[in-house]
């Protein structure tokens, strides 16, 4: 006779196919990060045009136009060291860096619609605050 009640090997398996697709979509959290902020070393073009081209490239125009997005022009290396020491953390999970970083934002023009987006460059060297999710940056909080 087989035995009945709970199955062990079934509930372990369910557990750690669970573990796994929790790890696949903060992985994937962090690569839209480093899509919608980083680019590093930064695209070129002069920054009339530049906000126009990386927008559209990054898939932030669709399907409306993105009001605003400031990029980081750091290897995707520092911008996690904020997350991993090299940042003050506080709150929930928020860590504003240590250092200063070349950034780019872009503002949506009046008049833009979807397709024919047209953004505004601003450059700065600011310290930046993110949002961190298992060590990685998931999310840009400001400008500090």
């Amino acid at each position: 006779m087989a035995p009945r009640g709970p199955r062990p090997l079934l509930f372990l398996t369910l557990v750690l196919l669970a573990a796994c697709l929790a790890q696949l979509s903060e992985g994937a959290t962090y690569r839209q990060f480093l899509n919608r902020h980083v680019d590093f070393p930064k695209s070129g073009g002069n920054n009339r045009i530049y906000c126009n081209r990386i927008m559209q490239r990054r898939g932030l125009t669709r399907p409306v136009c993105k009001p605003t997005n400031t990029f980081i022009h750091a290897p995707a290396g520092q911008v996690q060291a904020i997350c991993r020491g090299a940042g003050r953390c506080h709150g929930r999970n928020f860590c504003d860096s240590n250092s200063s970083f070349r950034l780019t934002t872009c503002r949506v023009a009046p008049n833009s619609r979807p397709g024919r987006c047209v953004y505004r460059a601003r450059v700065q060297h600011r310290r930046i605050r993110v949002a961190c999710n298992q060590r990685l940056p998931v999310h840009f909080e400001r400008i500090l």
